[in-house]
């Protein structure tokens, strides 16, 4: 391995970023999240340990000066044979030089990882992207863990063509200015309501919103709507924000680690998004919810066999839901 990363982050964007750096080390790394004394413990065991884990990272979150010094001959055992994320909250905890630590900027390294990602993902398509449609995309994705589903989105839109342009990125990519139109797609078939359902689709094409990128947002939307759906029970007695607030957090302890697609588990969503989730599910019952998602997978396979109806086969979906 060679190497040890430190960095300074945000504790509430601690699982983000090491999961983010880990990828430096191994495409699938098993990473070991330590803090306050289970640090010593851990890097004293893997230090003397006959065989590591492959794709082993260890991710140290604000361990004291005093830890350092005291784990200083392991980490530089360890960092030739594992990964070592050194990541503080607050400061510099005074590394000695003799770990050879690396200084990472957050920032440049999701640029890196996603410059990477976007290339890798075009060139196997046989097909390029401008540079207007790259600084595009990436000001439109913030988080790269949405980069992959967008990108096949934008490659499936633009078929033969060559060169990926600015224009393709700002027709299939969802830009947040629209999610309220989109939000108030979903109540008004909640409601049933055929004339405004077909108002809002013509409202969101006319402005140039193509068919795809509301596809999309709708799958991500209704899926976290029937996960709000079948945790209903969770909060019963929950009567306003504040309550479910301090509630929420209890969601994560289910899953098993973080997964790399956040954005399509209701526990990983903003409390407040989450909270007016949980408000909107009540609107629909479970076979609704599965209903509509039946019918956003079967309209995705119509438009990967390639169709010149698609808009007709979206509107007549969503109708009939």
């Amino acid at each position: 391995m060679g190497q040890i990363v430190f960095t300074i982050g945000l504790k509430e964007n601690f699982f983000e970023d090491v999961n983010l750096l880990a990828l430096r080390w191994s495409r699938e790394p098993r990473i070991v999240t330590l803090t306050g004394p289970a640090i010593r413990q851990a890097v004293t065991e893997k230090a003397s340990a006959l065989f590591i884990e492959e794709g082993l990272v260890l991710a140290l979150l604000d361990p004291s000066k005093e830890v350092i010094r005291q784990i200083e001959t392991g980490l530089r055992v360890l960092k030739e044979r594992a990964g070592v994320i050194i990541y503080s909250t607050s400061d510099d905890p005074g590394l000695p030089p003799s770990l050879g630590a690396v200084r990472v900027d957050l920032e440049q390294e999701r640029e890196k990882r996603i410059e990477e990602r976007v290339r890798a993902a075009v060139r196997a398509d046989g097909k390029k992207m401008s540079h207007k449609a790259f600084a595009l995309l990436k000001e439109r994705i913030r988080d790269e863990a949405l980069m992959e589903g967008e990108l096949a989105k934008v490659i499936s839109y633009v078929g033969d063509k060559e060169v990926i342009e600015a224009k393709d990125i700002a027709a299939v990519v969802t830009e947040e200015l629209h999610e309220e139109d989109l939000i108030a797609l979903s109540d008004a078939m909640a409601r049933k309501n055929k004339k405004e359902i077909l108002a809002i689709l013509e409202t969101l094409l006319g402005q140039g919103m193509n068919i795809l990128a509301i596809h999309g947002f709708m799958t991500r939307y209704m899926g976290l709507l029937l996960q709000a759906k079948e945790r209903e029970g969770f909060f019963i007695g929950v009567p306003d924000f504040r309550a479910f607030s301090k509630a929420f957090g209890k969601l994560k302890e289910d899953l098993d680690g973080v997964p790399l697609e956040k954005r399509h588990y209701l526990a990983f969503q903003k409390p407040y998004y989450a909270f007016n989730l949980f408000k909107a599910s009540r609107k629909y019952t479970r076979e609704d919810l599965l209903s509509f998602l039946d019918m956003l997978a079967h309209f995705d396979a119509k438009v990967k066999k390639g169709t010149r109806h698609d808009r007709t086969n979206f509107e007549a979906g969503f109708l009939e839901v």
